[in-house]
């Protein structure tokens, strides 16, 4: 698992990032996501953590909806090797059930990112309604039985924030989040207990279409390989 103290110090690191020399890197790993500011400021968190030159770690993110968002990866993907001068090793999508159901138009390019995703052999990770619930996975089991609307992620979201002390006066609102966001999550949350909370919903889902699958999260698998590599360069170097 990461450890705190590594992503700790993530306020730091980002102020004075590492000079970009690609061609050294021993692992590519492309992150695009459907959001442009919780997401890439998320997985951001891990980039204390890994060791210098050895695993490049690329959040992006995109504002767009999930078939978007595939799309887009291709063309980070392509940009990312170009600039590397070699392939990329991974490539993960995030992105959100939202509504996609909501009319034929929405669940075709839903259906599409997914086979677009598997003819690039890029790994999925989708959250049935939001992203957020992975967060709030770090503080609170969720009722599987139900499903949980977006907007009952963000309230619950916002109680847990302000449970913490230092976070008592947070106001949590989905429009304008920004880092102390995530900050709350590795400052009070816990990422086994919510790796273990996804792996429950992952399980109790797994015969379900994905667009039916409300409450669940991938995140969990694409933070478990994240931290996997950590922990393999940390070893290695």
């Amino acid at each position: 698992m990461a450890r705190k103290g590594k992503v700790a110090r993530f306020a730091e690191a980002e102020a004075a990032e590492r000079p970009v020399r690609l061609r050294r890197y021993h692992y590519l790993f492309l992150i695009v996501c459907e959001d442009e500011k919780t997401e890439p400021c998320y997985f951001n968190r891990f980039k204390p953590g890994i060791p210098e030159e050895t695993l490049f770690l690329k959040p992006v993110g995109t504002g767009r909806d999930p078939k978007g968002v595939v799309n887009k990866a291709i063309e980070e993907r392509d940009k990312l090797a170009i600039e590397a001068k070699k392939e990329v090793d991974c490539v993960w999508v995030v992105f959100d059930k939202d509504n996609a159901d909501e009319n034929t138009t929405k669940i075709q390019n839903f259906e599409d990112a997914f086979s677009i995703a598997e003819k690039e052999k890029f790994k999925v990770a989708l959250s049935n309604e939001v992203f957020e619930l992975w967060l709030l996975l770090h503080f609170s089991d969720v009722d599987k039985e139900k499903p949980l609307p977006r907007s009952d992620v963000y309230e619950l979201l916002k109680a847990e924030f302000q449970k913490i002390e230092k976070y008592s006066d947070y106001e949590y609102d989905h429009g304008t989040i920004d880092k102390r966001t995530i900050e709350a999550v590795f400052d009070g949350g816990n990422q086994e207990m919510a790796i273990k909370r996804a792996e429950d919903l992952e399980h109790h889902f797994q015969n379900t279409n994905p667009i039916e699958a409300n409450p669940s999260t991938l995140v969990h698998l694409l933070v478990k390989e994240i931290i996997s590599w950590i922990d393999y360069f940390a070893y290695t170097s």
